[in-house]
């Protein structure tokens, strides 16, 4: 006998039953997700008796894309009970999310994803795989370089958000929120800016070695005006050792490195895309690793 399913959005008062769920299968971080900043239509429960079986969530997010800035919705924390599974609980809370955001006005909806059952599923929901991470291990050379990578400082912030406005009219997805930014004071410590001369033409995401990240990790630098065969060597010209590069498939960096005759490993994270309407045109674009 089937239970019956109620389907409703989240409702103050519902995150002991939610976090009984996810934190389990560590879907969630229980302090990030009771001090959340998300709208309750955005967060969509399952519901057997009062037990919370189901669970999405989708968060704005805004990407350039068709000459102008557009809202999406970043989905996450997509989570069945083991024993709710393939009784379509999952499209179900899907589609009402993306019904939600539709008419509200974003232009669609953006995850990534490291499962095949997950992949299948969001096919399912109208999600295409647009690219998936790749990464490479990138060697140390100390050739002459007009570019210099360097720790960033405050009086750098401002730049930033420029640098990501232009990068974004090449590039997808890269934010073009405002709100949202992601270097700041708190965050600067683990990105890197790079300079020619006394400007500022270029950042990237510069994670040292660690255990988690053994050769270090440097991902895709944003640097829209300057040749991405000089920025790789002014990144072989920082680093004293191997690193690790993470890149997407069909990105700036993926052509010029293979020219050098690296390879590329996946990652196992795919990006999927779904359109609200008319399908997203993204013919020019390069795709860039999401950070």
């Amino acid at each position: 006998m089937r239970h019956k399913i109620i389907y409703r959005h989240w409702q103050p008062g519902d995150d002991d039953a939610v976090l009984e769920l996810l934190l389990p299968a560590e879907q969630v971080d229980e302090n990030i997700y009771r001090n959340k900043d998300i709208e309750a239509e955005g967060i969509r429960l399952a519901l057997v008796d009062e037990r919370v079986v189901g669970h999405v969530w989708g968060e704005p997010c805004s990407f350039f894309i068709e000459d102008k800035c557009q809202r999406f919705v970043s989905v996450g924390a997509v989570f069945v009970a083991q024993d709710m599974r393939r009784q379509g609980v999952a499209t179900r809370l899907m589609q009402e999310l993306h019904v939600h955001f539709q008419t509200k006005g974003y232009r669609g909806s953006i995850l990534d994803v490291d499962e095949e059952a997950a992949i299948r599923l969001y096919q399912k929901v109208g999600y295409q795989q647009f690219t998936q991470d790749l990464q490479t291990q990138l060697l140390p050379n100390q050739s002459p370089t007009q570019l210099e990578w360097a720790e960033v400082n405050l009086s750098d912030l401002r730049a930033l958000p420029q640098l990501d406005e232009v990068w974004a009219k090449q590039n997808f997805p890269v934010s073009c929120d405002r709100q949202s930014i992601k270097v700041n004071q708190y965050t600067m410590g683990g990105y890197r800016v790079l300079r020619q001369g006394q400007n500022i033409v270029g950042y990237a995401r510069w994670d040292e070695p660690s255990e988690y990240y053994r050769h270090g990790l440097i991902r895709d630098p944003i640097a829209p005006d300057v040749d991405p065969m000089e920025v790789i060597a002014s990144v072989q010209s920082a680093i004293p050792a191997t690193r690790t590069w993470q890149t997407a498939e069909g990105g700036k960096y993926e052509a010029p490195l293979r020219s050098y005759g690296y390879t590329f490993e996946p990652t196992g994270t795919v990006i999927m895309l779904s359109s609200f309407g008319q399908e997203i045109d993204l013919t020019g674009y390069h795709r860039t690793a999401w950070w």
